[in-house]
């Protein structure tokens, strides 16, 4: 079996909730990372993805209105104010996911897939202590899963 600290990113690509947009994009890049850690001090606070920089290009969905005796109800305001909120965003913190989803040190391999999985998640933080110690994202999963294939 094996398990989070043995798999993981022992260097996280981090940034603090007041990054920029512009500054996460570019980081993203240069680490090659499908995501990054938001920080404050060593604290995980949540997880911002290539995805929510991605989300800010989509179309807006606009809410449905429908009439009854001669009043008008908006149906899914409250979705298209998150969304407009995310596409708008100009720092991290705006666009960041939030508590992060994480995992211990110690977690099981076989838990840590079943968390992105069902969570729908490619960056997992990995803790120790309310610590951030390091960070697993699919392709350390995929590196796992081959190694034992191999053997």
């Amino acid at each position: 079996m094996q398990f989070a600290h043995e798999i993981m990113n022992r260097t996280p690509y981090t940034v603090t909730a007041d990054a920029s947009v512009a500054d996460l994009a570019r980081g993203l890049l240069e680490h090659s990372s499908d995501g990054a850690v938001v920080v404050k001090g060593r604290e995980v606070i949540g997880v911002v993805t290539a995805m929510d920089l991605v989300f800010q290009e989509k179309k807006v969905h606009l809410p449905t209105f429908i009439a009854f005796m001669d009043a008008v109800f908006p149906v899914g305001s409250r979705r298209t104010e998150a969304e407009l909120a995310k596409i708008t965003g100009a720092t991290v913190e705006e666009i960041m996911s939030s508590p992060a989803i994480t995992v211990e040190f110690d977690a099981a391999l076989d838990a840590v897939a079943t968390i992105m999985v069902e969570q729908h998640i490619t960056v997992v933080p990995v803790t120790q202590d309310g610590v951030l110690v390091g960070v697993i994202e699919k392709p350390d999963v995929l590196r796992a899963v081959l190694a034992v294939h191999q053997k």
